[in-house]
């Protein structure tokens, strides 16, 4: 064998240009790719943390407009409550004061007549 097949056989393969720029390549669309999957995978993180959010805005919007409902039914009942306890003072005090004509009367020597009906 001659010296320059030996050294062809020796010597490191050197691959041709074409071959390392398609590998170049290959690497770049790789690491695009990969790229392009976690940017994706972060966008759907973030539209996720987004949606959870405002799922939870939501959430507490209804809490609130619940709560809201039931102070207005419990002021309700309140007036209604007082209204009672006003009415019922208002009788009571009515009364005292019907007790206290008659018993003035009686003093006086007349009575009060009330009709039946």
């Amino acid at each position: 064998m001659s010296k320059e097949t030996n050294l062809r056989y020796e010597q490191p393969h050197k691959p041709s240009k074409l071959y390392q720029e398609y590998t170049k390549q290959l690497e770049a669309n790789d690491r695009m790719l990969i790229n392009n999957l976690d940017q994706k995978s972060l966008d759907d993180k973030e539209l996720h943390d987004k949606w959870f959010e405002k799922s939870n805005l939501k959430v507490k919007a209804k809490a609130i407009q619940i709560e809201k409902k039931q102070l207005s039914e419990e002021l309700k009942l309140v007036a209604k409550a007082s209204m009672l306890v006003r009415k019922k003072a208002l009788a009571l005090k009515m009364e005292e004061e019907q007790k206290m004509y008659d018993e003035e009367l009686r003093e006086m020597g007349k009575t009060f007549h009330k009709q039946r009906i």
